[in-house]
C-alpha cells in the first residue's frame, strides 16, 4: 500500500496519522470505530482505502495485517516467526483459555435453556455450517444422534436451501457462523424462519444472521477471522454445542440414558481386547 501522506486530503491525513501510530489496533477496529477516532465519515474511510489501491475496508485491514505480521501470525495473532514449539504450545493454549473464559460471560443461561427446550420438543433438528463451521455442524450431528432424535448436519448450500424449504413449526434449525455475515447462511435462516421453524443461531448477538434467529447463543471472541485463520472461534463453537447437547440431554432424561447405554453396549463388540 502506498501511504504517502503528502498526496492525501486533510481527512485522509487524519486517518493516516492514526493508522501509522498504531496499525496493530486498527486491524481490529470496525470502520465506524476508525471513522470516529479520526473524526471523519465512514464513506471517507472507504474512499481512503480505495485511494490506497484496496477494494474496501476489509481488504485494507487484510493488507495492513500482512504488512505488519509475520507469516505465523496468520494463524494466531501474537505468534512470532522466531517462536519455538514450546512457545507455540503456550500461546495457543493461552488464546484458547482466554476465549473459553470469556464465553462463560457471553452465553445467556436463559437463552440456552429456551433453545434446548425447543430442541427437546422438536420433530427434527438440523445443523447448518459452511467453511470452518462445517466441522462444528458435523460434531453436533454426532452428539445429537445419540439422543434418538432425527438430526442432520448440512454443509452444502444447495442441500441447506432444500432442507430449509421443507421446514415447518415442528423443526429446529441451528445456524453456526462466527461472523454471521455469510449471505448463504442468512438467506437460508430467513427461509427456515418463514417456514415456521424455530431458528437458533450460534453466532454474534450483533450479527446480521442473529436478526433471523429466535434464540442466539452469543459466541464471540477477540479473534478477527477476516485476518487470521479461524482457531479459537471454532473451539468456542464446539464448546457451545457441548453446552446445548448437555442441556438437551438433561431435559430428555431417561430417554437419553437408555439410548446411550444401548449404544455403548453395541459398540463394545467393535473394540479389541488385544494388549499393545
Amino acid at each position: 500500500m502506498n501511504s504517502d501522506i503528502v498526496r492525501l486530503s486533510k481527512s485522509d491525513r487524519k486517518l493516516a496519522v492514526i493508522i501509522q501510530a498504531d496499525p496493530s489496533s486498527v486491524i481490529h477496529q470496525s470502520i465506524a470505530s476508525l471513522a470516529s477516532a479520526a473524526e471523519v465519515s465512514e464513506p471517507t474511510v472507504n474512499r481512503f482505502c480505495h485511494k490506497l489501491g484496496c477494494d474496501g475496508y476489509p481488504d485494507f485491514k487484510l493488507r495492513l495485517a500482512q504488512e505488519i505480521s509475520s507469516n505465523g501470525q496468520l494463524f494466531v495473532e501474537n505468534l512470532s516467526r522466531d517462536d519455538d514449539s514450546s512457545m507455540v504450545i503456550k500461546k495457543i493454549m493461552t488464546s484458547i483459555q482466554g476465549s473459553i473464559q470469556s464465553l462463560a460471560n457471553t452465553i445467556n443461561p436463559d437463552v440456552l435453556d429456551a433453545a434446548a427446550s425447543a430442541i427437546a420438543k422438536c420433530k427434527s433438528v438440523h445443523f447448518f455450517g459452511m467453511g470452518a463451521s462445517s466441522s462444528v455442524a458435523l460434531d453436533a450431528q454426532h452428539k445429537f444422534f445419540r439422543f434418538g432424535m432425527p438430526v442432520i448436519a448440512h454443509t452444502d448450500y444447495i442441500n441447506q436451501r432444500m432442507a430449509c424449504s421443507m421446514m415447518d413449526s415442528d423443526d429446529v434449525a441451528v445456524f453456526i457462523s462466527y461472523t454471521g455475515r455469510t449471505d448463504a447462511m442468512i438467506i437460508n435462516a430467513e427461509l427456515a424462519r418463514k417456514g415456521g421453524a424455530t431458528v437458533i443461531g450460534i453466532t454474534s448477538q450483533s450479527s446480521i444472521l442473529a436478526g433471523q434467529c429466535k434464540y442466539v447463543l452469543n459466541a464471540v471472541t477477540a479473534e478477527d477471522t477476516d485476518l487470521f485463520t479461524p482457531m479459537t472461534s471454532r473451539i468456542i463453537h464446539l464448546a457451545v454445542i457441548d453446552m446445548l447437547a448437555t442441556t438437551v440431554a438433561l431435559k430428555l432424561g431417561d430417554r437419553v440414558e437408555k439410548n446411550i447405554k444401548a449404544i455403548k453396549k453395541n459398540l463394545a463388540a467393535t473394540r479389541t481386547d488385544r494388549a499393545q
